[in-house]
């Protein structure tokens, strides 16, 4: 196992580190034989570092990783979980959040405590309730050992966050195809100019740089027998200020063959970073529908999210995903009218830039998706 040492604050952590967030469940409760397994498999094989967060899996995930953890010698292993405002509501609750998590994860202390999910909303608040100086209260005491945040949203609230306070660590959405996300790799080489460790997640990108079309899995395949996933893992890790790489390994196969990257963890070399700009601009010239998002067709009469199905079309003929394509339909359809709701008004063609033939093009996801009605 590849490990990481992490200067500012003296540990040394698995690079690979185990994400709870996607525990598979059965009946709205995590399958707990399954997962025990993959813990264990996973420990055993030396990772040491787990994620958790209050929210995960309908609350429930806390409880379990707790659970899991108690079994292994206490100093052995690193525990990250989360301050999520969306789960409290006053500073009051901030105040008795530290106490019933230690509660529910069983532990005395939390290795890597996260302000969840920073964005513009989330700074006024911080500030507003004093959240810094209650979780610096909580390191005093020995609650915490690590004080640091997790970041969605762009690279001026990034910067402006970095300089709130001193970080003793950071967890970004970093992976190949985002370098221009979020924080990107600018926001990465900030970290690393200060000396912050960087805690990577989606190094996979939810799981779409485990596979392609063919014809773009070929550029891989032709070069090495490494699986495609194994590609996006060690970009992540071929930088070194990443310490520790989350993963949501819900089956045993993933943790294998993630285990296997590691063990023997090699940074690319020219020739194979040279192989991963030739799948970036190959996945980026796939284009089923030319929508650039501008969103002048909306609102649509029944209440469409037309851009929103266009990129669903468009991300599975990139990664022909079927397993993310539905996750992000059922998720969009919490919020707009279905696809197959079009009535063909044709008011949004007048409307769009790109002089898509919207009607026709959102007909087309029900031949090209048709697994999204089963």
């Amino acid at each position: 196992m590849e490990y990481r040492k992490w200067d500012k604050v003296n540990l040394k952590t698995s690079l690979l580190g185990f994400g709870a967030m996607r525990l598979k469940t059965i009946n709205g409760e995590i399958d707990e034989d399954k997962a025990f397994e993959l813990f264990d498999y996973a420990y055993k094989n030396g990772v040491n570092y787990f994620d958790t967060a209050m929210p995960y899996t309908d609350g429930k995930n806390e409880t379990f990783v707790g659970k899991a953890l108690k079994r292994y010698k206490r100093d052995s292993f690193f525990l990250a979980t989360k301050l999520s405002f969306g789960m409290v509501k006053s500073r009051d609750d901030v105040l008795k959040l530290i106490d019933k998590q230690l509660e529910t994860l069983q532990t005395d202390y939390i290795d890597m405590y996260l302000l969840h999910a920073l964005n513009k909303e989330r700074i006024s608040q911080i500030k507003e309730w004093n959240v810094l100086e209650i979780v610096e209260g909580w390191k005093k005491e020995g609650k915490i050992k690590n004080i640091g945040f997790s970041f969605h949203d762009d690279y001026d609230t990034f910067v402006e966050i970095l300089n709130m306070y001193e970080w003793d660590f950071c967890q970004i959405q970093l992976n190949y195809m985002d370098t221009n996300f979020q924080q990107g790799i600018k926001g990465y080489y900030d970290l690393e100019k200060r000396g912050i460790p960087v805690v990577v997640m989606e190094p996979i990108k939810g799981g779409k740089l485990a596979s392609f079309n063919r014809d773009i899995e070929n550029i891989f395949k032709n070069y090495s027998d490494s699986s495609i996933a194994s590609w996006a893992l060690r970009w992540v890790g071929s930088l070194r200020n990443v310490k520790v790489i989350l993963s949501g390994m819900n089956e045993m196969d993933q943790l294998v063959d993630n285990l296997d990257t590691f063990k023997n963890f090699d940074i690319l070399s020219t020739e194979e970073l040279e192989k991963i700009e030739q799948v970036k601009y190959a996945l980026n010239n796939i284009i089923a529908v030319d929508c650039t998002d501008c969103r002048y067709c909306l609102p649509c009469s029944v209440g469409i999210n037309i851009p929103g199905f266009f990129k669903i079309l468009n991300d599975y003929k990139m990664y022909e995903n079927e397993n993310n394509s539905l996750w992000q339909y059922n998720n969009l359809l919490s919020k707009s009218s279905d696809y197959k709701d079009c009535i063909d008004c044709g008011i949004c063609m007048e409307k769009c830039p790109q002089k898509i033939e919207i009607p026709k093009e959102l007909a087309r996801m029900g031949e090209e998706l048709k697994f999204l009605s089963k």
